[in-house]
């Protein structure tokens, strides 16, 4: 049985996706809220592993834990709108260890264990959606995350695939600090049910969702 890493796994999509692959995969389900990830321990042929992403130390002990690696998906990411003019050292750090940071620790020590022919997933977001007042650290970050995969993928082009999901506005937790999500928000569901399916045809660089 294939083995998938969920990074971010206790979030909207992070969740939903784990109940996708459960009945396929073997799955290594990472987050920081412990209680979010016991319920997801119920699911089949799953661990959970609380690990704050932003931590190079706990990154690095994740991985050296872990079986091989087949699929990897970090859907882990936080925002809290703020202005440019009184964002906080502490804001934007947080903004850029959760959407960017962590991102950086998990390729760097994923590396050894991803296998030949290995897929990996990222949770992006598309620029016209997010360039909005407040969201300069968030925009900056997801900004951020495309180069970096865009790097990766240069890099380990011989052993894993990378692609970029770029969803329009989803029903997630995102939301309880943002306002309220769009009528026509996809459902956490679509999103990973569109990972879901990709992992059937041949990997692309960037996945549009809706």
């Amino acid at each position: 049985m294939n083995h998938a890493v969920i990074l971010g796994a206790t979030g909207g999509i992070g969740s939903a996706l784990a109940h996708s692959l459960a009945p396929k995969y073997r799955l290594s389900l990472v987050g920081r809220n412990l209680e979010k990830l016991k319920e997801l321990s119920r699911l089949p042929n799953s661990d959970i592993i609380p690990t704050d992403l932003s931590s190079e130390l706990e990154v690095s002990a994740l991985f050296d834990m872990l079986d091989p690696v087949d699929l990897l998906v970090y859907a882990a990411g936080v925002i809290k709108p703020e202005l440019i003019k009184t964002a906080s050292s502490e804001h934007v750090q947080r903004v850029l260890d959760a959407n960017l940071i962590g991102l950086l620790y998990t390729l760097k020590y994923a590396e050894s264990r991803l296998q030949e022919g290995s897929r990996v997933y990222v949770l992006g977001a598309r620029p016209e959606l997010i360039t909005y007042r407040g969201f300069a650290a968030y925009a900056a970050a997801k900004a951020g995350v495309k180069a970096l995969i865009d790097v990766a993928a240069i890099e380990m082009k011989r052993k894993t695939s990378f692609t970029l999901v770029l969803p329009k506005a989803t029903a997630s937790p995102f939301w309880e600090t943002v306002g309220t999500p769009p009528k026509d928000a996809l459902k956490p569901e679509e999103v990973a049910n569109a990972i879901w399916q990709s992992l059937e045809q041949d990997a692309k660089s960037a996945l549009l969702v809706g």
